[in-house]
């Protein structure tokens, strides 16, 4: 047994598919942009402890110094 499809058939059926396959490119694009921004976000995070270290490191130096000044 031998099902026949027509060409208009085919055709409705392509274009669901690209619709479907539309709707996956812009949902993985804007998961891709999520990526991205997560991205810029830790670079950012990471610039911000580079220049917080040497901070906390002399306010430590700093607090240390005025408790043994104080101690005397």
């Amino acid at each position: 047994m031998k099902v026949e499809i027509s060409h208009n058939e085919i055709y409705e059926r392509l274009l669901i598919v690209e619709q479907e396959v539309h709707s996956l490119k812009a949902e993985t694009r804007s998961l891709v942009d999520a990526f991205h921004a997560a991205q810029g976000a830790f670079v950012a995070l990471e610039w911000i402890t580079k220049v917080v270290k040497p901070i906390i490191y002399l306010g430590t130096l700093f607090a240390g110094m005025v408790l043994w000044w104080n101690h005397k």
